[in-house]
């Protein structure tokens, strides 16, 4: 469940904190590891809060292309910490909570971090006309509320979808690198193309 929760959170932060802290409050279906043994109802209603407070602003202000990379610096940033928190609170595998913790954190900030690239890529696509980023990250928004949930009730259903996930987001990052090493390429292409078309036409 750990690796599960920390893609959702990877995915948005503030939406998938907000649907693990609340189904912990007040259903009985998350699983209780040491921190959520000790988290209080209250406690766990005030993370539900926060996070649920925080999530529509990200959700409105990441789609206008002039905040979109400030909110997103801001969602790699709470990422680590809140796929930490969630880790721990669920664990029940015996491991050493610093290390589980570090999993966690790290998993939750490589999917944001891929999130951003593929993201950011889109944004700048003219066939998106500067607007791919919207769709990319509603739909993030709309796997981060539903992957938990489904997670708990058809554990199966939420390892398919967390792993699918992350071969999306890979493989787009990868085409990003593969696209961004080719540019320079074709770029040398074009700058050297006219000085060997003159030094031909000099020698005729």
């Amino acid at each position: 469940m750990e690796l599960i929760a920390a893609v959702a959170i990877g995915l948005n932060p503030y939406i998938g904190m907000f649907v693990l802290a609340s189904l912990a409050a007040f259903t009985d279906h998350v699983p209780q590891g040491e921190l959520m043994q000790v988290a209080s109802v209250p406690a766990l209603g005030a993370i539900a809060a926060l996070y649920g407070l925080i999530a529509p602003v990200e959700f409105v202000f990441g789609k206008f292309a002039r905040f979109a990379p400030a909110v997103r610096r801001m969602s790699q940033l709470v990422a680590p910490f809140t796929g930490a928190l969630a880790a721990v609170s669920l664990t029940e595998t015996g491991l050493p909570l610093p290390a589980v913790a570090a999993f966690g954190a790290m998993m939750a900030w490589v999917v944001a971090a891929m999130l951003t690239s593929v993201a950011a890529r889109a944004s700048r696509s003219a066939a998106w006309v500067g607007l791919g980023h919207i769709p990319i990250l509603m739909a993030a928004a709309t796997a981060a509320a539903c992957i938990v949930p489904l997670a708990l009730a058809k554990p199966v259903i939420g390892y398919g979808l967390s792993a699918v996930t992350l071969t999306m987001l890979g493989g787009a990052t990868l085409a990003g690198l593969r696209s961004v090493t080719a540019a320079p390429a074709r770029r040398a292409v074009r700058t050297t193309l006219p000085v060997a078309v003159r030094s031909t036409a000099a020698t005729r």
